[in-house]
């Protein structure tokens, strides 16, 4: 009769379901995003950025707002156009773990409203998406989302419909409801269990690793690693573009700090200009593009918290070239055409500094990352100012970087 007890117990701990808990916590985060206009926009698909703000009412239904940002390019030529989109939703999340969801509510959408022939529409959206849990705080969120203006203010046209598709990391923040593995044994049946020789389950709670402390496996360990994301910069001729950037990278982790080495390319969507004074004294704006960017960086992170999710940060050395540089010199002489090349090529690469803040989320030998990284500004480069990178990526502990003793009999 005692191990019919004990089977019964350990049958029914088993048998127990999960489901997300998420009620009364904010969840938020950023996101990329890839947009394909209207055909009537004239406007070239771009990738731009974003980010979230949203509040579970209960585990089905939150409320949320989002904005987006981008610069896309007109199919006919000129200069990129500033866009921006802005949201207020009503979530419905459904499945098991809650990670499914629907949206819809108002939106709305900016295209360069403050200059001339620019304007603002207001609509409505609606969007499905799914959000991949890494732990009961965070998740990675991937969406399709459809814009519709039943009235445009776009000259020749009624209506107007945008495409979006978003993926980015969500953290939820306030208290977690996390429900029981195993339900609570009576006293009686406890006794019962124990005498019979039997274990008795712990009660534990769901949803897998939070911020308890890493595991020391972390400490001196080779991580190999990609990224890819956004890099936000601009030149004295163009004003602020978003290009995609992706890259690898090489983790040498000590206690709580790491060697980081990283190399990056971007691949521009439409070359960037930049306007050059001629040797002979004339000026032709935008007489030099680039298309193409290389980032070569090495520096030292700081893990000070020891978390399995926990903040980081650093800096170092970084050189940045770029790259199919070409000149435009109508008019020139020979000799002056071929300064104008010297001294754009001259202008294409220059050393930096770097600092790095982000999030590092430890799953095993695999960590999952989100990090912004500034540069400082150099003089005669041919971009101007700051650049500011927002990436995401994943890294993976090939083994350990330190050798042990060992000792030969």
């Amino acid at each position: 009769m005692r191990v019919a007890t004990v089977m019964g117990v350990l049958l029914l701990g088993g048998a127990a379901t999960l489901s997300a808990q998420h009620a009364h916590q904010f969840e938020i985060g950023g996101f990329g995003t890839f947009t394909r206009f209207d055909r009537a926009f004239l406007l070239d698909n771009q990738i731009g950025g974003g980010g979230r703000l949203g509040f579970w009412i209960t585990d089905g239904l939150g409320i949320e707002g989002d904005g987006i940002y981008m610069r896309p390019h007109p199919t006919g030529g000129g200069t990129d156009v500033p866009v921006w989109f802005a949201s207020g939703s009503l979530v419905l999340n459904f499945g098991s773990e809650k990670s499914f969801y629907l949206l819809g509510g108002y939106s709305a959408m900016d295209f360069n409203s403050g200059t001339t022939g620019g304007f603002r529409d207001a609509g409505a959206h609606a969007a499905l998406g799914d959000r991949i849990y890494i732990s009961d705080r965070a998740a990675l969120r991937l969406e399709g989302r459809a814009y519709y203006a039943a009235t445009t203010q776009l000259p020749g046209s009624k209506w107007a419909g945008q495409l979006v598709g978003s993926a980015g990391l969500s953290f939820f923040l306030g208290p977690s409801r996390r429900e029981k593995i195993y339900p609570e044994i009576p006293k009686e049946r406890r006794d019962s269990i124990v005498a019979a020789g039997g274990k008795v389950p712990e009660t534990r709670a769901r949803g897998g690793p939070t911020y308890e402390r890493r595991s020391s496996d972390w400490q001196h360990k080779w991580y190999w690693g990609g990224q890819a994301g956004l890099l936000v910069f601009r030149t004295n001729y163009d004003s602020y573009s978003f290009e995609p950037t992706f890259g690898g990278h090489w983790l040498i982790t000590g206690k709580r700090t790491a060697l980081y080495a990283s190399y990056e390319q971007s691949l521009f969507i439409s070359p960037r200009h930049v306007t050059f004074v001629q040797a002979d004294g004339g000026v032709s704006p935008g007489n030099v593009q680039f298309n193409n960017l290389r980032r070569i960086m090495v520096g030292v992170l700081a893990f000070p918290a020891q978390l399995r999710v926990e903040p980081f940060a650093g800096g170092g050395f970084a050189i940045v070239e770029a790259l199919n540089v070409e000149t435009s010199c109508s008019g020139c002489t020979p000799s002056v055409a071929a300064q104008l090349q010297d001294d754009a090529d001259n202008a294409a690469t220059k050393a930096f500094f770097w600092w790095m803040g982000g999030i590092d989320i430890k799953q095993g030998r695999l960590a999952l990352f989100g990090h912004y990284i500034l540069t400082s500004s150099a003089a005669s480069f041919l971009i101007q100012g700051t650049t500011h990178t927002f990436q995401g990526g994943v890294r993976y502990s090939l083994g350990s970087s330190k050798e042990g003793i060992t000792e030969r009999q």
